[in-house]
C-alpha cells in the first residue's frame, strides 16, 4: 500500500512538471527552421547571381560597343568574369549592324546550394543586355 501511495506521488509530479516541453517545441520546430533557412540562402544566391550577370552583360556590351574587344573576346570575357563557385554561365554575344547583345545564363540548380523542394527545377538565370554600338 505504500508502494502505491509513494508511485500517485511520483505520478502526479511527473505530470505536473513543464522540464521537457521546451525541448519537445525545439525539437518540433527545428526543420522548419532549417528548411526556412536554406530556402533564404538559395533565394539570395539566386538574386545575387542574377545582379552579377546584369553587371557583366553590361560592362562586356558597353566594351564591345566602344570597340575595345570582338565578339569571341567578349564572349571568353563574360564567361570568365561570371565563372565562381555558383555556376558558369554560357555566354553568348551577337553583333548586328547598329547594335551588340550580350547574354549570359545559367541553370539556377548549378548555383543553388540545396533546392530540397526541386522548386527551382525549370528555371535559368539569364540577362540580357542591348546597346547601340558607337561610331568607329
Amino acid at each position: 500500500m505504500r508502494f502505491l501511495m509513494t508511485f500517485n506521488k511520483r505520478a502526479r509530479a511527473f505530470r505536473r512538471g513543464k522540464d521537457g516541453t521546451v525541448s519537445v517545441e525545439f525539437v518540433i520546430w527545428l526543420p522548419f527552421c532549417l528548411l526556412l533557412m536554406a530556402f533564404a540562402v538559395d533565394v539570395s544566391l539566386l538574386f545575387m547571381s542574377q545582379s552579377n550577370y546584369w553587371s557583366i552583360s553590361r560592362d562586356t556590351a558597353r566594351l564591345v560597343a566602344r570597340h575595345a574587344m570582338d565578339d569571341v573576346t567578349a564572349k571568353s570575357y563574360a564567361e570568365m568574369r561570371a565563372s565562381h563557385l555558383f555556376g558558369s554561365p554560357a555566354a553568348n554575344v551577337a553583333i548586328g549592324p547598329s547594335t551588340v547583345t550580350v547574354m549570359l545564363a545559367t541553370p539556377a540548380n548549378d548555383i543553388m546550394f540545396f533546392d530540397g523542394l526541386g522548386f527551382a527545377r525549370e528555371l535559368v538565370i539569364s540577362a540580357r543586355i542591348t546597346q547601340a554600338l558607337e561610331p568607329n
